[in-house]
């Protein structure tokens, strides 16, 4: 009989030479969750950060074509939308923010796809009523793992980030239907990939805001203020707002619709 081989240990790589280098000034990207109800002005806000492109989930940039400069891409699906992140991964271009709007719908958008899916491996099996499945446990494996490397891709854009969500209200755990205020409609763990987290209401047709987090330590703390965007740009050290109120053409490759 052959001999077993020795399967060796594997060994932890070494470094002949300083791995380590000094560490370098860089600028710093801005990475922005605003989640609201409908109408509260976070589209109007996202659309005034610099030379945007937008993915837009429910045509929320319509009104706005005719008041700012932006490139967009009126997506619906959970693919579509990785398409255009993968272009802009992969391609120079000009763009200099991204706007996701809002990701609410790529989050109901994802759980349809791995729905059909599932539906599709089980139709024709043992107890098949492919009109009545739910998400087993077992499925929202893939659907977390798919919303992870979409999370990755918008890491690796050297852009700034903003997504938008729906409010939605929050329930206590552990007890049926008892309300206990509101957060926002998307992925749990979404809040972990931004440094500013800024929820926003209508007031008396203002657009007010609240600041959850904010790692800039900029933004007004614990109390609300009205949102503007000359707020956030003094807080990021962007351009003045009275420059993105002009309309302008945007140069470079256009995402189509």
């Amino acid at each position: 009989m052959p001999r077993a081989q020795k399967v060796s240990e594997p060994t932890a790589k070494k470094f002949v030479r300083n791995p380590f280098a000094p560490a370098e000034s860089v600028e710093k990207k801005i990475k922005l969750f605003l989640w609201g109800d409908t109408g509260t002005g976070k589209t109007r806000l996202a659309l005034q950060f610099p030379r945007p492109v937008v993915i837009d989930m429910e045509r929320g940039t319509d009104r706005y074509n005719d008041e700012f400069g932006f490139a967009v891409r009126r997506v619906t699906d959970a693919d579509d939308l990785m398409a255009a992140v993968q272009w802009l991964v992969d391609n120079e271009h000009d763009y200099e923010t991204l706007v996701i709007d809002p990701i609410t719908i790529y989050w109901e958008a994802l759980q349809q796809k791995w729905l059909e899916i599932f539906i599709r491996r089980n139709r024709g099996g043992k107890g098949d009523k492919e009109e009545f499945y739910n998400l087993q446990t077992r499925d929202w494996i893939h659907i977390k793992s798919e919303f992870k490397d979409f999370c990755r891709k918008l890491i690796d854009l050297d852009m700034h980030i903003i997504v938008t969500a729906r409010e939605k209200t929050k329930y206590a755990e552990g007890e049926f239907m008892k309300a206990i205020g509101e957060t926002f409609d998307g992925e749990k763990s979404l809040p972990y990939l931004f440094d500013t987290i800024v929820r926003l209401w209508k007031s008396k047709g203002q657009s007010m805001g609240l600041c959850l987090k904010d790692r800039s330590f900029h933004l007004p703390e614990d109390k609300p203020f009205l949102v503007t965007y000359k707020v956030f740009s003094d807080a990021f050290g962007l351009k003045n707002g009275k420059e993105a109120k002009a309309k302008k053409a945007i140069r470079g490759t256009k995402v189509g619709r």
